[in-house]
């Protein structure tokens, strides 16, 4: 009477209930893992001047913090990575360029200097105080439609004034600061584009009348959708 012994059917049950319980504590200890960011992915997702100057750093800082955390960029156009963020390809959208899409909202994250440059011996090359009227017969470098630099650099020349009668397009920022040493034209592009033909001479930035120019950068979320632990801690460190 001080003693039981299960029958084979009892003695059935409990194998299965070990291997129930033990995966309880697996799931819980996966659970756990992911949400104290020990394993899991990230997908960022970013206009090409973000993703080749401004995130670098910053992943680089969240995979040595989170070294499980498995990170993915892409980068294209204003346009293409908000699409990106709608269809829920990404969980992390940063952008050059305003959007107007009330599916999305939309919140200012950086400020960045815009510089107008042109060759290092171009005809313009040296001269203080630019005026409207010493640029609006020049050939200017733009962007692609549906690029946010493309959208801004064409507010900042309607801003002053300038209707371009001759203007090349090129797929991105480094394109167009090539394509200016080489003497094709001038154009307007990020500071941080541009910083390393200036450095080396190839380029100069000419000094406007009208003073100097700059833009936001952009954060876009798309409002009820849950995010994760990982996009959380990111949009974190970078502010």
């Amino acid at each position: 009477g001080r003693s039981f012994r299960p029958s084979e059917a009892g003695q059935m049950l409990y194998k299965y209930a070990r291997g129930i319980f033990a995966m309880e504590r697996a799931a819980v200890e996966a659970v756990q893992a992911y949400s104290e960011l020990e394993r899991g992915g990230l997908t960022i997702g970013a206009s090409s001047t973000i993703a080749a100057y401004w995130l670098p750093r910053y992943i680089a800082d969240f995979s040595q913090r989170y070294p499980g955390i498995a990170v993915r960029l892409l980068s294209g156009n204003t346009q293409r990575v908000a699409q990106w963020l709608l269809d829920c390809d990404v969980d992390v959208a940063l952008v050059e360029g305003p959007i107007t899409d009330e599916r999305l909202e939309v919140r200012p994250w950086q400020r960045e200097t815009l510089l107008v440059i042109a060759a290092a011996n171009a005809r313009l090359a040296g001269r203080k105080s630019l005026r409207v009227a010493d640029l609006a017969d020049e050939l200017w470098l733009l962007r692609e439609p549906g690029s946010g630099s493309r959208e801004v650099v064409e507010g900042e020349l309607s801003r002053l004034g300038i209707t371009p009668q001759r203007r090349l397009e090129a797929g991105s920022n480094e394109i167009i600061v090539q394509m200016a040493a080489a003497g094709l034209g001038i154009a307007i592009v990020p500071e941080v584009a541009a910083a390393d033909s200036l450095a080396l001479g190839r380029i100069v930035a000419l000094e406007l009348e009208a003073g100097p120019l700059s833009r936001d950068l952009y954060r876009l979320r798309l409002p009820r959708r849950p995010q994760s632990q990982g996009a959380l801690a990111f949009e974190a460190m970078i502010g």
